[in-house]
């Protein structure tokens, strides 16, 4: 049979060292107010990124390509889908901070190609 003996109470506990972590990123898309775009005839797209290690950036990608990018982000970017043209357009937002730690969200639009009211 093995043996037990006590730990001894005059020695010290180590210090345990804990990591501060880094703030959770998160990212979020929304459309505008179709009641204020629409007269306009424009779509537009607000993403804001959240949280993370500065320097944080932020990729806009519309159909799957590059549509703009941001750095050093921190708040929300309006974006505008002018420039699509007509029909459904996917509208993906991907942050990633100084650690690499990335967040990402996506969303559909249907643009109805609405022309701007005339000032007339």
């Amino acid at each position: 049979m093995g043996t037990v003996s006590h730990i001894s109470a005059g020695r010290r506990a180590q210090a345990v060292r804990v990591a501060t972590r880094a703030p959770d990123i998160r990212v979020t898309l929304q459309t505008g107010d179709p009641a204020v775009d629409a007269p306009l005839g424009v779509v537009s797209i607000r993403a804001r990124i959240i949280g993370g290690r500065a320097p944080v950036r932020l990729y806009l990608y519309v159909n799957g390509d590059l549509a703009e990018s941001w750095t050093d982000a921190a708040g929300q970017f309006d974006f505008s889908l002018d420039e699509y043209g007509p029909g459904r357009h996917a509208v993906t937002a991907r942050g990633v901070d100084a650690g690499g730690r990335w967040a990402a969200g996506s969303i559909v639009v249907a643009c109805l190609g609405v022309e701007p009211a005339s000032n007339e």
